[in-house]
């Protein structure tokens, strides 16, 4: 029987990226991590307790071919470290942005880098908000608010041409369709909804790409 770190390396393999021996105990390390906080703070609901892997980290690292090499990654609200941590440990060329303020979460968000030795991985534990000094090239928004809501927060973080990813599920047309004259107003096009398909579960991830616009 196929078990689901044999998937998750199948699927990293998919988007050209080898799943080391070093980078699955890594995998499993944070895994763990995951079990013993969640028995403290809520991270994950428990409905998703045994589907870490088949759900959460598989759906997670679906974005890797949209970053480009090199690039600058936010995760706005990242709660867990979903999808930044994953995407982390495949991508070591990547700087990752942890952004989350929740005082809990960001302790077990410390705790994870420190113990993955994630490099090139900030944590920041304070509301998008008041990000002044930092500009990314994408910023990542996973199971975190509404469209209409976050894309005027999440395009004032981007730099020129930078994008915000939303990770949506079937019926995001509807909510995308609402968000048009917020798009406008913040100078973000959309240019693209990608369905992925994700092994396991089956479930249909739609990957809701916009773009800033050059000033």
């Amino acid at each position: 029987m196929i078990t689901d770190w044999e998937v998750l390396t199948d699927w990293a393999e998919k988007f050209t990226v080898k799943l080391s021996s070093d980078k699955l105990n890594q995998f499993q390390t944070y895994h763990k991590l995951l079990l013993d906080w969640n028995q403290k703070i809520n991270l994950i609901s428990r409905q998703d307790i045994g589907r870490i892997v088949s759900y959460h980290f598989i759906d997670s690292i679906s974005v890797i071919p949209e970053l480009p090499h090199n690039s600058i990654v936010c995760d706005l609200g990242t709660g867990a470290g979903l999808p930044g941590i994953p995407i982390k440990i495949l991508r070591d060329d990547i700087i990752l942005y942890l952004v989350e303020s929740i005082k809990k979460k960001s302790y077990f968000l410390a705790e994870a880098i420190k113990t993955l030795d994630l490099k090139n991985t900030i944590l920041l534990p304070r509301r998008a908000e008041t990000i002044k000094d930092i500009k990314f090239d994408i910023v990542l928004v996973r199971l975190f608010g509404k469209i209409f809501d976050v894309l005027p927060l999440a395009s004032q973080l981007l730099k020129n041409n930078g994008k915000v990813i939303f990770y949506k599920i079937h019926g995001v047309e509807k909510e995308i369709a609402g968000t048009t004259n917020v798009a406008i107003k913040t100078k973000m096009k959309l240019i693209e909804v990608k369905d992925v398909i994700l092994p396991l579960t089956g479930i249909v991830r739609k990957l809701v790409i916009y773009q800033s616009l050059s000033q």
